[in-house]
């Protein structure tokens, strides 16, 4: 491994004997390095393998000229402190009580604790920044650590990590509401999405949303272990993609896109109100999935409030509009005399 003793603003980071150290004490580590900042995992599928040697990680991190490694955190929590003022140290103190082993980051300060019974949420105020990180889907950046973008060392800022068990236990208090029941195996895809969701609109990378829906997993749903790592990752990865191209739903106030050739479409057609207003609600409900199918119902439309000002023979001359202009296609025709309803398609002109 490169460059084995770093020096920066002082001090001096020794990775393969900090790794040592940890790592007779218990803890479980892996191998960092890819991406400019250093903090991606060098293996893949690294939450279902068990942790590195110091001689494996010694290998993986000196073939990539690494001196990144990363602390999984199975039975471990870690308060991620963005923001290093007062304000935040007085926040975590006041909330949770100081841990006495800290690591100083790049931006801020973990930090550590065996974790307790309660996670609570991310917590963003004027000049806090704090998030929680625990699980075995998640891990941190252990001490002695060089990033290789800018050459800070992560460095103990109190006491440095003993034996896990010398860790102070999280205690922090659920809000005071009435307690809810967990998700039922059978309701768990659709609220792991909308959890997905929900974290891509405000997380940084999507590793973070990975993270996050881990523990979502763990704290909210009925028997989490049988849903895997690698279910959690696809929908981290499709609410991430989804949010990078603006695709994302947030809800009633939200927003949505609407191509401008679909727009100029309809606006080069007279009487092409109702129809206008038929694709912006297909375009809302289905828009943020592209190929998405889906059918046409006139009563259930205006049932739900989506076009209360339009009757059920105004709906299909909009459809009929739609298909004329090549913005609406049907995928599949109903059987003849049966009440099966078309299967459609947004579509945009010559598409």
């Amino acid at each position: 491994m490169p460059d084995e003793n770093v020096r920066h603003g002082g001090q001096i980071s020794n990775v393969e004997a900090t790794i040592a150290r940890l790592y007779g004490a218990g803890y479980k580590m892996l191998p960092l390095g890819d991406g400019a900042d250093g903090k991606k995992p060098l293996i893949g599928n690294w939450s279902a393998a068990k942790g590195c040697s110091p001689s494996t990680l010694a290998q993986l991190m000196g073939g990539a000229g690494s001196q990144m490694y990363g602390i999984r955190l199975d039975g471990l929590l870690v308060v991620d402190c963005d923001t290093d003022n007062p304000s935040t140290r007085n926040y975590v103190e006041q909330h949770f009580g100081l841990s006495p082993c800290m690591t100083r980051t790049s931006r801020g300060l973990h930090f550590w604790y065996r974790a307790g019974a309660y996670v609570p949420g991310k917590v963003r105020l004027p000049d806090i920044s704090i998030d929680f990180k625990t699980g075995s889907g998640s891990f941190v950046v252990g001490p002695g650590s060089v990033r290789p973008d800018n050459g800070i060392v992560y460095t103990p800022a109190g006491a440095p990590l003993g034996f896990p068990a010398s860790l102070p236990v999280f205690h922090a208090q659920p809000p005071q509401r009435e307690v809810t029941a967990r998700v039922k195996e059978g309701n768990r895809d659709g609220h792991l999405f909308r959890r997905a969701v929900e974290q891509a609109l405000s997380a940084d990378s999507e590793a973070e949303v990975f993270e996050e829906l881990c523990a979502f997993r763990d704290i909210e749903c009925e028997n989490p272990e049988s849903v895997t790592d690698s279910e959690i990752r696809a929908k981290a990865r499709w609410a991430w993609r989804n949010r990078d191209r603006l695709f994302l739903m947030g809800g009633t106030n939200s927003t949505f896109s609407t191509n401008h050739r679909a727009t100029a479409a309809l606006a080069s057609r007279p009487n092409s109100g109702d129809a206008s207003l038929l694709y912006m609600v297909l375009n809302q409900n289905h828009g943020h999935r592209p190929g998405k199918v889906f059918t046409i119902i006139p009563d259930g439309l205006i049932a739900k409030g989506h076009l209360p000002c339009m009757s059920r023979n105004g709906i299909y001359r909009a459809r009929d509009f739609l298909l004329s202009a090549d913005l609406l296609e049907i995928v599949k025709l109903a059987r003849p005399h049966s009440k099966e309803p078309h299967l459609y398609r947004l579509r945009l002109p010559g598409g």
